[in-house]
């Protein structure tokens, strides 16, 4: 037996006490403050879980004790000159917690940033060094590569307000190129492949649900409700050859799905997800009850892992550069009409 062996055998068998995992564990707050000293909120410790500031405000730190949750530390706080400090967490949560409880002082140490009174105050974020408009941008490229047209006949397609396409549109930069009957992708299969490869996904909030009926049917009625359809099933649509076994819908609002005969499920055994999305784009740009090819590639890629989805994403791809071509030679050629519908 190793010299501390006894000590780990002791820990796994002992019966006295039940105690937490995590209990006793030491956590550096050194980033912390040195990061609220940057934001102008210098603190000093008070106790183990308690930082007081200059104002006199005390901030309780949320992570010391394992045992509790966030929100137990918020609802247990009790007094309105009181702070509670998250030292940490995923960007994601820290935004949903600071627009809900304005009161909440986040701390990123590692990464230099402060959330207080809502909004962030110190360091940069995630999101201000994205491209701003970045949703447009991708929503303009799907756009041009596939119908081409004009400024206006983009902002149409896509759902997007013009002078929004026109600001958003120099991010494409030598991708693309102004002709006598509207934007062109300078190489179509390339722009197709950007589109397919960079998008970093429509974001928002997924919630699984199942019911015994078959896919087709659940959207149909999910179609009937304004939303639009993703996935295996909206491949088999596009001539995919893969199992329709799955269906994401995309909504601006949640529909109430235990109302129209939904149970939750698991990931696994759902046979719908619903999608509020981050990328509204993905709505107002939607061609019939299913969203664009390039927004399903996304979907199945997410999940690519699966042999069938590596094949269904790479037959999307084959398709939209078909289609592309296809539709760059309609309107360039006359004897079919090119151009109608382009410049603006």
């Amino acid at each position: 037996m190793s010299d501390r062996q006894w000590v780990q055998n002791i820990r796994h068998e002992q019966t006295i006490l039940s105690l937490p995992f995590g209990l006793g564990y030491t956590i550096d707050i050194t980033h912390t403050l040195t990061a609220l000293a940057a934001a102008g909120m210098p603190a000093r410790v008070e106790a183990f879980d308690r930082l007081r500031f200059e104002d006199g405000r005390t901030a309780f730190l949320a992570t010391p004790n394992p045992t509790t949750t966030v929100i137990d530390d918020v609802s247990d706080a009790g007094h309105s000159d009181e702070l509670i400090l998250l030292p940490g967490g995923s960007e994601g949560g820290v935004l949903s917690l600071i627009r809900r409880y304005p009161d909440l002082i986040v701390v990123d140490g590692k990464r230099g940033r402060v959330w207080a009174d809502g909004q962030q105050i110190q360091g940069t974020s995630i999101q201000r060094e994205a491209t701003p408009g970045w949703r447009t941008v991708f929503a303009i490229a799907r756009s041009i590569v596939m119908h081409g047209g004009g400024t206006h006949a983009i902002a149409d397609r896509t759902g997007v307000p013009f002078d929004v396409v026109r600001t958003a549109m120099p991010a494409l930069g030598a991708h693309v190129f102004h002709t006598p009957i509207g934007w062109e992708a300078r190489d179509r299969p390339a722009l197709v492949d950007w589109a397919l490869a960079a998008y970093p996904g429509y974001g928002g909030i997924r919630t699984c649900w199942r019911r015994d009926t078959t896919i087709d049917e659940q959207a149909d009625q999910l179609i009937a409700l304004g939303g639009v359809m993703s996935d295996r099933w909206a491949a088999q649509q596009s001539g995919v050859l893969v199992s329709p076994n799955r269906l994401t819908a995309f909504f601006a609002q949640h529909p109430d799905m235990p109302a129209l005969g939904y149970e939750p499920a698991t990931v696994d055994e759902a046979t719908v997800s619903v999608v509020i999305p981050q990328d509204t784009t993905i709505l107002t740009g939607a061609e019939g009850c299913c969203t664009d090819d390039f927004i399903t590639a996304h979907v199945l890629y997410e999940d690519s892992w699966v042999a069938a989805n590596t094949d269904a994403v790479n037959g999307l791809r084959q398709l939209l550069h078909f289609r592309s071509d296809l539709a760059h030679d309609l309107r360039w050629h006359p004897e079919n009409g090119s151009g109608a519908d382009g410049a603006g």
